[in-house]
């Protein structure tokens, strides 16, 4: 009879890490210190580095045949790194209660996101909860961070149902529903792998919580929460398929680490630091805005690995989170795989696993480091192919479960003659690029719909969208876009039709397309 697997001794976490890890949602600025980690690794069985630098290695090599080899190579390798040193953090922080300190970081963002919000808005729950320096989903995800840790962290009810009912009322607040699916599925994962009738008992008013709180808020009309039930997904599909014409530009290297984004910033666009309601938006510093952008996302995890580093990348990044799914459920740690499960949901709208993040992808590949580190080190080599196959098979489902924006583009349907243009106004010689005009016209079936103009170059990156409400036997209004386009000799313009709610699926009902030239 085989003898069970051991479970290692918690490691002695050094102070400064966990320090770091009590500020570092709200101090994220702070995760490259987490290099200070890296030597961590050293902790992690044989095989396991193997995942690493197969890893490593898919990202470098799509690098030096992308456009920008060595900025390319660079990038990688320091991404690499970032999300290597995070790693070993959550290695030194395997034992349970080191991990327990991102709450203080997690209750310092509730206060501040209520306190900001009350006070700039005249009405709280009649808007989307803000927050000095996140964004509405990223409070979303810090809810579902508040809860997984309320249930699945241990310790004293007296800091975890506190903590709990906070991070459900920021949870809704927020208007997440990436957040909201994200918290939901943890939750029921994290509860069926240690089933306990404590966590049973806590998952089932959590969910009441929830449930209660989603029919309270449609009794009184509270828009902030309302807007988890609609399944818009907020103009997702027109950056997809601007991700698609990136990846079909360079379809075997990719663009480079962090570079999708300079694909995706607009003629003219203005770098800011992060949005703020009713206030003044702060502008970015020089050496920010030379960056290029790396801060535009193709908020899908397999558009945004193929679009920067192509199929090798792909593939090595999901072998990895294949492993990490796997190894999550082999030591049977339900805060490990509440966080792992959930944030992978999340990255099928959201890229939460790209580094550096607004503290969730820190959080991410911190608690891949702390599922690590339960594995025993002293496994023969010949037990470890439990972790082949069924790590292969993680990833294949993974994959296919992830890239469904991706799939749903393969197959472009036939022009449909129930889309006419009936008016195109363009010129197709300017002498300036800027404010450059087209007024359009179509002949629809009564319904609601967006027409979206992009230009393209290499790739094509999204200019101006104008909603469209079509009703019967009333003709159509005439449409007017006024955008800048790049200063280049000559350049692509696209117009296409969408239909009036964002929907999974990235290809328009219909398109056109014309040159425009540059002749100053």
């Amino acid at each position: 009879m085989t003898a069970p697997l051991q479970q290692p001794a918690p490691p002695i976490s050094p102070i400064w890490i966990r320090l770091w890890w009590a500020v570092l949602v709200p101090l994220y600025v702070l995760s490259p210190l987490s290099l200070l980690a890296l030597p961590q690794l050293r902790r992690l069985p044989r095989p396991l580095w193997w995942v690493l630098g197969g890893y490593a290695l898919s990202q470098q090599l799509p690098a030096l045949l992308s456009p920008e080899p060595l900025l390319a190579s660079l990038l990688a390798l320091a991404r690499t790194l970032l999300m290597f040193g995070l790693i070993g953090a959550g290695l030194a922080l395997s034992g349970t209660s080191w991990l327990r300190g991102l709450a203080w970081g997690l209750a310092t963002v509730y206060a501040t996101a209520l306190i900001y919000s009350g006070l700039g808005m005249t009405e709280l729950t009649q808007q989307r909860l803000f927050h000095p320096y996140m964004t509405s989903i990223t409070l979303g995800l810090t809810g579902a961070f508040g809860l997984w840790w309320a249930l699945f962290a241990g310790g004293r009810w007296w800091w975890r149902v506190p903590l709990g009912v906070v991070a459900i009322a920021i949870l809704l607040l927020s208007g997440s529903r990436g957040g909201l699916a994200a918290a939901g599925l943890g939750a029921l994962l994290g509860s069926l792998v240690r089933l306990r009738w404590q966590i049973a008992l806590s998952l089932l008013l959590t969910l009441g919580l929830l449930g209660g709180g989603l029919y309270a808020a449609q009794r009184f009309d509270v828009s902030s929460v309302t807007r988890l039930l609609s399944t818009d997904t907020s103009g997702r599909d027109v950056v997809w398929w601007n991700a698609i014409s990136v990846i079909q530009s360079a379809p075997l290297s990719g663009v480079g680490s962090y570079r999708l984004g300079a694909r995706f910033a607009p003629p003219g666009g203005q770098c800011v630091l992060w949005t703020a309601p009713n206030n003044p938006v702060p502008a970015c510093p020089n050496f920010i805005s030379r960056l290029g952008y790396p801060w535009l996302i193709a908020h899908n995890v397999t558009l945004q690995q193929l679009a920067e580093t192509g199929p090798l990348g792909l593939l090595g990044l999901f072998v990895l989170l294949g492993v990490v799914a796997v190894s999550a459920a082999w030591v049977r740690d339900p805060l490990g795989v509440a966080v792992i499960s959930g944030l992978l949901l999340a990255t099928a709208t959201d890229n939460t696993l790209v580094v550096p993040s607004p503290g969730v992808a820190e959080i991410f590949w911190v608690m891949v480091g702390a599922v690590l580190g339960q594995l025993p080190c002293d496994v023969p080599v010949a037990r470890w192919p439990l972790l082949g196959w069924p790590a292969g098979l993680t990833a294949a489902g993974l994959m296919l479960a992830l890239s469904l924006p991706f799939l749903a583009s393969l197959k472009v349907p036939p022009p449909n003659p129930a889309y006419r243009l009936s008016t195109l106004i363009a010129p197709t010689t300017v002498k300036t690029t800027q404010k450059y005009s087209v007024y359009v016209q179509f002949d629809l079936p009564p319904g609601k719909y967006r027409a979206e103009l992009r230009t393209c170059l290499k790739s094509c990156t999204y200019l101006v969208t104008v909603p469209l409400n079509v009703q019967a036997k009333i003709a159509a209004p005439l449409l007017a876009f006024t955008q800048d386009l790049y200063p280049q000799p000559r350049q692509r313009l696209e117009l296409l039709l969408y239909p009036g709610d964002s929907t999974l699926r990235p290809v328009p009902f219909a398109q056109r397309s014309w040159m425009v030239e540059w002749q100053p």
